[in-house]
């Protein structure tokens, strides 16, 4: 039996694709048994306005203020954000980090060229690669910019790939900018989480999978969160079992979660 699960990947009713309540999200999260989560509600540079962003962070964090005096130290509850392409605007970006006491950042991408998330993308019609090739290279700017807690994942355009049945689609290729990419967020004393939804998904791995968790591993990489990137209460702590065993088996002894921005470990068992 493992011990020691924490989902560091969710999303409440304040994002715009999120569903429950965060109480909601605490409830049924402590009746599967988990630790704790974090909640990391979307903030996507390119549409901080029209989704009205900053209100709902705001909302958030107040609302696991709220379920933090509700549920007491039985129960860890993180203040996050799922902070979305940095590059649109940096200023704004580096605003947003500090408009509450967030406990912890995920740097992400979800789009290329047209502010679409990956998820709308036709695979079938869409050559896979230009999108993996620019998904790559605004990574590494995210990787650059260094002001987030955990890179998250990474390989993230594999799921919607995979789902449009493109199972010809390999990453090889991309091992030399991954490398770089990897190394940027060793040396700057940054995490990557494993993302399990690919789990439950057509992808049927998690994000990235074990060879780039090994060569994290490898590189000096220290620090690994472990999220479900549930948008539903169903969902949460799906895969964090997995996702322990695989960092095991990548080499790691620990994984962690983020309190006032700073890495929490946790053993595997």
């Amino acid at each position: 039996m493992l011990y020691n699960l924490f989902d560091s990947h969710t999303h409440s009713d304040n994002s715009f694709d999120g569903i429950h309540s965060i109480m909601f999200m605490c409830e049924a999260a402590i009746q599967k048994g988990l630790l704790g989560i974090a909640v990391t509600d979307h903030a996507d540079m390119d549409y901080l306005e029209e989704q009205q962003f900053l209100q709902r962070l705001k909302q958030s964090y107040f609302d696991v203020r709220k379920a933090r005096m509700a549920f007491g130290n039985s129960f860890i509850l993180s203040s996050g954000i799922e902070l979305g392409e940095p590059d649109v605007d940096y200023e704004l970006a580096e605003r947003t980090l500090h408009l509450e006491n967030f406990d912890f950042v995920i740097g992400s991408i979800h789009t290329i060229d047209d502010k679409n998330d990956f998820y709308y993308s036709d695979f079938r019609q869409t050559d896979p690669y230009y999108v993996l090739d620019r998904y790559f290279e605004r990574l590494l700017l995210l990787a650059q910019w260094n002001k987030f807690d955990v890179l998250g994942h990474i390989t993230y355009p594999m799921r919607y790939i995979a789902r449009d049945g493109r199972t010809d689609v390999t990453l090889e290729r991309y091992d030399e900018i991954v490398d770089e990419i990897l190394r940027l967020i060793v040396q700057g004393g940054k995490g990557i989480e494993i993302n399990t939804s690919g789990l439950r998904q057509d992808l049927g791995e998690t994000m990235p999978a074990i060879k780039y968790l090994k060569r994290y591993k490898e590189l000096g990489g220290e620090i690994i969160t472990i999220g479900s990137d549930a948008h539903r209460a169903e969902h949460l702590g799906s895969g964090i079992a997995d996702g322990m065993e695989l960092a095991k088996e990548a080499g790691f002894a620990y994984f962690s979660f983020y309190k006032h921005r700073e890495p929490r470990m946790l053993t595997i068992y």
